[in-house]
């Protein structure tokens, strides 16, 4: 008899792709299928096999692509780090907003442009679904009470990370200090 679900599955590895990897990926998967029905069909789903990615993860790509244009693209992939949470949120709305795109497209270049003015290196997906008034992620750090965020740094790889940061930059470094001696 034959198994439904292979005992194990394999693990989307799109977790590990920024943002601009995401959307070259959907570049790659819309020359091969630039209409939305050809993204349903048995061929895209070996094609998001083929590249290692979940078909869903695959879809996202190519749906990000196709909604980033290249002056939009110029923007985002400047200087002032962009995650793939802040782009599909951007695009796709996950978190409810209510926001017209053309309005969170909006706001994410005015956070960029205030980014870089600031000196700021990245516009965060807390900030930005802040921003344009979506709902909060229950597992952000900024849903979580400090305690509970204070305790992880008892797990030696969030200490690891949290050392890391601050080694990472001379920024970084000077705004713990400011931060330390207030």
């Amino acid at each position: 008899m034959a198994t439904l679900f292979a005992l194990e599955q394999p693990q989307d590895p799109a977790p590990d792709l920024d943002a601009r990897a995401r959307v070259a990926l959907g570049d790659k998967l819309l020359r091969e299928f630039p209409e939305q029905s050809g993204r349903r069909s048995q061929a895209f789903k070996r094609a998001a096999a083929r590249v290692g990615v979940s078909v869903r993860t695959a879809r996202d790509c190519a749906s990000l692509a196709e909604w980033l244009s290249p002056s939009m693209r110029d923007h985002v992939f400047g200087h002032v780090s962009i995650s793939y949470s802040v782009l599909r949120e951007a695009a796709f709305d996950y978190q409810r907003s209510g926001m017209p795109v053309h309005q969170r497209w909006d706001e994410l270049r005015t956070m960029i442009d205030a980014a870089l003015a600031s000196g700021r290196e990245r516009v965060t997906a807390t900030d930005y679904r802040r921003a344009i008034g979506s709902r909060p992620i229950p597992n952000q750090a900024d849903a979580m009470p400090p305690e509970v965020i204070t305790r992880q740094l008892d797990r030696p790889e969030v200490w690891a990370a949290v050392v890391d940061y601050i080694a990472a930059s001379p920024p970084n470094r000077r705004d713990i200090l400011l931060r330390l001696s207030e």
